[in-house]
């Protein structure tokens, strides 16, 4: 079976140094708020979101010098995960979690909270080993 062909574009190593530090940045902030309850439970998910969307873009460039250039989050976990699986599921769960944590009108749970919080830390220590 075929992989089906992703949307990349082309990106060299200062590229994914920055991405990775623009991940980095992401879950630090949402680290700055992890304690805090209500509607601050569903911007720290959204940022480890964002941190694992920047973070995957780093290891990707990394790895294979493209990374996915589409809308689709979930896209850009297929292609990680044709780097590293487990990170690639690690993304998966996170953009899984998206629609909440940026356009939901609920609040995600604490449960929610701390597992973006290890997959953003997770993709973020693996985008950190293979761009420093």
């Amino acid at each position: 079976m075929n992989a089906r062909r992703l949307a990349t574009r082309r990106q060299d190593a200062p590229h994914a140094t920055a991405r990775r530090r623009i991940a980095e940045k992401y879950l630090e902030v949402a680290e700055l708020i992890e304690a805090e309850d209500g509607a601050a439970v569903n911007v720290c998910v959204g940022l480890c979101v964002l941190a694992g969307i920047a973070a995957g873009d780093a290891i990707c460039v990394a790895a294979t010098g493209e990374r996915y250039a589409g809308q689709d989050h979930a896209a850009a976990a297929e292609l990680l995960s044709r780097v590293d699986s487990r990170h690639g599921k690690g993304l998966r769960d996170l953009v899984a979690l998206k629609p909440a944590a940026h356009y939901g009108t609920g609040l995600l749970t604490d449960r929610d909270r701390r597992a973006a919080l290890r997959a953003a830390g997770s993709l973020v220590e693996e985008a950190r080993a293979r761009t420093t």
